[in-house]
């Protein structure tokens, strides 16, 4: 009679139990990932409010320029449009297709994500208000604040959230191609001359920040709606 009483117990318990394991499983990380982006963002934004500059940001930027030639300009040029234009034409596009399937809180979320970081990475840049480098003559011409950078910032706003969606969706190759977009964006940056490197690792982590909070919102909103829809 008691094993049998037990034994719902014992089911109960274990799926509990499950459901911890998987839970750590995609928290965890994040949890790092965030606390990791926190202190990199508020470690770089102390030494930019101090004028302090970085002894890696120069040479950095001089290897990176090593590799110039004519055909890698262009490239890069075209490849830092990825986050602008192509940040813009993507959403677009994605938010289009969300749109026919319904489903409206991913479109607000999307959109939370992209326009949220623009806000941000605009009122970040009056603070700071750090000059462009002038390490060697740019490829391109910038006149807005260095620190952090626009492009970084949108481009982990849609590329990121895009590639979470499509990893809950379980393709996880398309998320990585996805999301390498952001690296290949930041590395055009720092390539053109527009960008110091750690302007680009103070958008990244700030980026990433702002991406985990717009998440957590869409996450948390679709529990509370589900549950509310089985009542």
């Amino acid at each position: 009679m008691d094993k049998l009483d037990s034994s719902p117990d014992r089911a109960g318990v274990l799926a509990d139990s499950r459901r911890i394991v998987h839970a750590m499983r995609f928290w965890l990380p994040g949890l790092l990932l965030v606390t990791a982006a926190a202190a990199v963002f508020i470690d770089l934004a102390g030494d930019v409010w101090l004028r302090e500059g970085f002894a890696w940001d120069a040479p950095l930027m001089l290897a990176v320029h090593s590799f110039a030639v004519s055909w890698l300009d262009v490239a890069m040029i075209g490849m830092t449009h990825l986050g602008t234009y192509g940040v813009g034409l993507a959403a677009l596009g994605v938010s289009l297709g969300l749109w026919r399937r319904r489903d409206k809180w991913t479109l607000y979320a999307l959109w939370l994500s992209v326009g949220g970081a623009i806000i941000v990475n605009l009122a970040l840049k009056l603070i700071f208000a750090r000059p462009r480098p002038s390490v060697f003559p740019p490829l391109t011409v910038e006149t807005s604040y260095s620190f952090p950078s626009g492009h970084i910032m949108a481009a982990t706003a849609l590329y990121g959230f895009l590639a979470l969606l499509l990893w809950r969706q379980r393709r996880w190759l398309y998320g990585m191609l996805v999301a390498l977009l952001i690296p290949l964006v930041a590395f055009s940056r720092v390539y053109l001359g527009v960008h110091y490197p750690s302007d680009v690792l103070g958008a990244l982590a700030v980026g990433i920040l702002w991406l985990a909070f717009v998440w957590i919102v869409l996450v948390r909103f679709r529990q509370d709606v589900d549950s509310v829809q089985h009542r």
